[in-house]
């Protein structure tokens, strides 16, 4: 680092201002959602307060650059591991290159050894992987991005860019293959007669503990969900109005929940961020044909979902079920402090389960 910077530790209370403000430059957080953001994640986060670093300019003394990491709770093979998130990593234009990024990024790591935290993790943008990648960051893989598109109009607004030429194109799709898209859908086949009945809870109460269970129980390393994390993280409401998140659950004859859909709309499109069920290609069946059925009544173009991982029930079913697969550009990095047998366990692709909503902030 060059002795132009200082690296001090954050506090939630009193670099609250300079956290924003450094969101304002460089982060892409809607303003009007910054302080909101600031409370759930820095104030609010029922695991503990991030560990973060500031970077401060020693000619200026302004605060130039900023990186942390929020704590998680992971499974691994059924025991809970301290984990953290990596995110917020700020640095001001004219301060990048040889500026204090490497230092932030080592402040960050070193601090979460001290805490006991065995591992952080997230998804960076270009910009970020290498540095990242020189503190000790491992590549997991990219990630694979699974879509059903149901109106072909999602491909023409994708792929022609130009008017003159997507208006008629737009026009031959809804007459012509949005109609077959529907009819040579497979979740048709599973409409009836599957025994389950949907809800849109606004919450996550106790009948979901059976299926966050199971979840961690199918997969050997993935966020430890429960009803009350699942609340604070996706804001506990999901249908209400203005609302992010929306959840989409399949339920027993008995109340109990066999299945959950968390997503969110974008530009029209449905993605989803997290999806949870009990072991049964039964279950995840009549998930994806009422989920998929659901879309389609609200006129929405395609579905999309991010997922690192060995290939499991749902991956295979999504095929099944007409998702496209492709591999993304960005994907996911490890940090680990050792070499013990936890740490290797950490490092192999394909003990994960992760979905979008597992570094989601």
């Amino acid at each position: 680092m060059a002795a132009r910077y200082s690296i001090i530790p954050g506090d939630p209370r009193a670099h609250k201002r300079d956290v924003l403000a450094l969101a304002d430059r460089n982060l892409l957080v809607p303003l009007q959602g910054r302080e909101a953001r600031y409370a759930k994640y820095y104030e609010q986060n029922p695991v503990g307060p991030p560990s973060f670093f500031l970077a401060r300019d020693e000619e200026s003394q302004g605060i130039v650059g900023m990186a942390a990491a929020f704590p998680a709770r992971l499974r691994v093979f059924g025991e809970v591991v301290p984990g953290a998130i990596s995110g917020d990593f700020a640095v001001d234009d004219g301060h990048r290159g040889f500026g204090p990024s490497i230092a932030l990024q080592r402040a960050v790591v070193s601090a979460l050894e001290q805490k006991g935290i065995r591992c952080a993790y997230g998804y960076p943008n270009e910009y970020a992987e290498p540095i990242i990648k020189r503190v000790g960051y491992v590549d997991l893989g990219r990630l694979s991005r699974f879509v059903k598109v149901l109106r072909s109009r999602v491909v023409v607004d994708t792929y022609v860019r130009s008017p003159a030429l997507a208006r008629p194109l737009a026009g031959v799709s809804r007459v012509g293959v949005d109609p077959l898209l529907s009819v040579a859908s497979r979740e048709r086949l599973h409409r009836r007669g599957h025994g389950f009945r949907v809800e849109r809870p606004d919450r996550f109460d106790d009948r979901f503990s059976e299926v966050c269970e199971s979840t961690w129980r199918q997969h050997p390393i993935t966020s430890d969900r429960t009803p009350e994390l699942l609340n604070w993280k996706y804001e506990q409401g999901g249908r209400r109005e203005g609302g992010v998140y929306r959840i989409f659950a399949l339920l027993r004859s008995d109340d109990g929940v066999a299945a959950y859909v968390v997503y969110r709309m974008r530009n029209g499109i449905r993605h989803l961020v997290d999806i949870a069920f009990l072991p049964s290609r039964a279950v995840v069946d009549a998930l994806l044909a009422e989920f998929i059925l659901d879309a389609r009544r609200q006129s929405v173009p395609a579905i999309t979902l991010l997922h690192l991982g060995a290939a499991n029930l749902l991956t295979r079913r999504l095929r099944m079920f007409g998702f496209l697969r492709r591999t993304e550009e960005s994907g996911v990095r490890v940090y680990v402090p050792g070499d013990s047998r936890l740490d290797r366990d950490l490092l192999v692709t394909g003990n994960w389960y992760f979905l979008t909503g597992d570094a989601d902030v």
